[in-house]
């Protein structure tokens, strides 16, 4: 199987050489980083008008491949390479014409393309008469936004006014800078919502905002957890988390909770907890009132919406 896929990879790559314009090793697109590749390297020899040798670094440390390549032929020759991550395409270098004695440096960062769900990972470079592979062990933090790009919450604010149902609404963003398909699921409690699934979150943009009604009423405070997770495509995975307190003057108050564990679907059908936050139904009812009412602490307070996370979305808050 991984014969065929070579020679698939090698087949496309050769036909974008020869469809691709070429662009010469004199010619200063994007000037590599200057970062250290030290590390596992691999070399091959191109030979079909001329020579190019060539060498491939993967550094570990750094997450980076690094490629030279230099023509030690008499005639002009293309050189070009692609980059895989976990099975999936992330870089190609495009068509690089190499005249004799010219030298070719890259430099590619591989953290996007990293699945942050797995714990064993491959990089693969493909040239056209070589593939390379190096694999690496690594348990990534899924709720780091400073490490290996995961979906996470872009903001949240709370809509009062101007709203179809006439009930508040939870508004909040969803945003992935990697370019890896996530397709997590976003959970929402608060003191007094029922529970069902969404069924109005906006389509076709997932990357864009998602619309939650509640039933609470426009002059309550509003008190509650948002929490995504990885749901039935990636079970056990945590991504991101936000409690708030929202008043009918506007204020808004958010902090980030643990995260806690993440129900079972059984456990969303069948639970009869009402939603707990300490700290936030003292605001709502104060510390002698007894906790909501028997409705709501019955129905559980969940709204669970499936949130497809494209690969290609690449806004998101400023990584902290």
């Amino acid at each position: 199987m991984r014969k065929a896929s070579n020679l698939v990879f090698s087949i496309l790559l050769g036909t974008s050489l020869l469809l691709a314009t070429p662009v010469t090793a004199e010619q200063t697109v994007n000037e590599p980083p200057e970062v250290g590749c030290d590390g596992q390297t691999k070399t091959g020899v191109s030979e079909f008008f001329s020579r190019v040798e060539y060498a491939i670094t993967y550094n570990q440390s750094t997450q980076r491949v690094c490629t030279v390549a230099k023509n030690t032929g008499d005639q002009n020759q293309s050189f070009g390479y692609s980059v895989w991550v976990d099975d999936k395409p992330l870089a190609d270098s495009g068509s690089i014409r190499l005249t004799p004695g010219d030298e070719f440096r890259g430099n590619q960062a591989i953290t996007d393309g990293i699945d942050a769900t797995r714990k064993n990972h491959s990089v693969m470079v493909s040239s056209h008469n070589g593939t390379f592979y190096f694999n690496f062990t690594q348990n990534i933090d899924t709720m780091d936004e400073e490490g290996v790009p995961t979906p996470h919450f872009e903001y949240l604010t709370i809509k009062r006014e101007e709203t179809k149902s006439g009930q508040p609404r939870v508004v909040l963003e969803v945003e992935n800078e990697g370019n890896r398909t996530y397709v997590p699921e976003a959970e929402v409690r608060t003191l007094k919502s029922d529970s069902r699934y969404l069924s109005d979150a906006s389509d076709g943009n997932p990357g864009g905002q998602y619309s939650v009604r509640l039933s609470e009423a426009n002059d309550d405070i509003i008190a509650g957890t948002v929490r995504l997770y990885g749901g039935k495509f990636n079970p056990g995975i945590k991504f991101d988390r936000v409690s708030f307190v929202s008043y009918p003057n506007g204020t808004l108050e958010t902090w980030e909770p643990e995260f806690g564990d993440i129900p079972s679907q059984r456990e969303i059908e069948e639970r009869e907890v009402y939603y707990e936050n300490e700290s936030a139904r003292e605001q709502y009812t104060g510390p002698d009132v007894d906790p909501i009412s028997d409705r709501a602490s019955k129905v559980g307070a969940v709204l669970v919406v499936v949130a497809i996370i494209a690969g290609v979305w690449y806004r998101r808050r400023g990584r902290r």
